[in-house]
């Protein structure tokens, strides 16, 4: 008897756990997700995480909060962004310099592949901007001015995309130049309107708005075309110079996010970027759609810190 008593609890109990309905999994994301963007307000870095964090709380449901933690050229808030939960509800806006070049120059707090891409959003060609009362009005000029007594000029920061390729381009050309930080796009365009450095090099719709109100000169752009938000804006090609550079920003998560995290954004991502929606917002920012999915951006990533790594050990600016 004791045994058959035994037997109908073992029985029940499994009769018990069939019946138990399993309890579902949460969806991501269940609660407000934060987008850091390592800049300050009002770059074009931080315009990109705008939209797409809007279009992402529209596509979720829930807040997508874009938090501007600026500093050393990207990496207080890029180590910050390192330092969170590998969990997706912190993401993090990155860009070419802060990413891949800031970790090769100093112990940033963080390395590149303490992050997994999510998707690239856009690239923008970088340009040369003075204040409008500057002499300074070609690259050539630009370059007999570094050349003679040498020149300032400000970036968003160092080991940005914008740092490292001016520093290469007038290493190229035999040319004298002092950086100095802006703390973001727009605190180097600041620098160079109020005379504090000569020039700014930034990404080129920054200047948009000044060099339509006649406040700056945009005296060259570092791409193959002229871009039409800045029609009177030379190329450096079109001045005799073999020059190209560009950033791009794209969305990172840490390290470990879970698979299912990291394609429920893949999957929002896709569908955003081929909306009429994102491409309408871009316009009016004047930002060049260059959507990446994971596996594109991730190659990216890659090839770019490769390149860095040759830049600045040439430079010697690597640590």
């Amino acid at each position: 008897m004791i045994w058959l008593t035994k037997t109908r609890f073992a029985l029940a109990a499994v009769v018990a756990l069939a019946i138990t309905p399993v309890t579902a999994q949460a969806e991501y994301p269940e609660k407000p997700v934060q987008i850091i963007v390592p800049f300050g307000a009002g770059d074009a870095i931080d315009g990109t995480a705008r939209v797409i964090a809007q279009l992402l709380q529209k596509k979720f449901g829930v807040p997508f909060v874009v938090r501007n933690t600026a500093g050393a050229g990207g990496s207080v808030g890029t180590a910050e962004a390192a330092r969170a939960a590998a969990d997706g509800y912190t993401l993090l806006v990155a860009s070419t310099g802060a990413l891949t070049a800031r970790p090769i120059m100093a112990d940033a707090g963080y390395e590149t592949d303490d992050f997994v891409a999510l998707a690239q959003l856009v690239e923008t060609p970088i340009a040369v901007a003075v204040a409008a009362d500057s002499p300074l009005k070609s690259i050539k000029a630009l370059i007999a001015t570094a050349k003679e007594g040498g020149a300032t000029f400000a970036t968003p920061g160092p080991g940005s995309s914008q740092h490292v390729s001016m520093s290469d381009f007038a290493a190229s050309q035999g040319a004298k130049l002092t950086h100095i930080s802006g703390n973001g796009g727009k605190g180097a365009v600041t620098k160079a309107l109020s005379g504090e450095v000569d020039f700014s090099f930034v990404g080129a719709p920054v200047y948009a708005s000044l060099a339509k109100a006649g406040q700056i000169r945009v005296i060259g752009v570092a791409a193959d075309q002229q871009v039409s938000y800045l029609p009177n804006a030379p190329t450096f090609k079109e001045q005799g110079f073999d020059f190209n550079a560009g950033v791009w920003f794209g969305l990172v998560a840490r390290k470990g996010t879970p698979d299912d995290v990291l394609a429920s954004l893949d999957a929002a991502l896709k569908e955003i970027a081929a909306s009429d929606e994102l491409k309408s917002l871009y316009a009016k920012y004047s930002y060049t759609d260059a959507f990446l999915d994971a596996d594109g951006f991730g190659k990216v990533i890659a090839a770019s810190t490769e390149q860095n790594k040759r830049i600045l050990n040439d430079l010697g600016l690597a640590k």
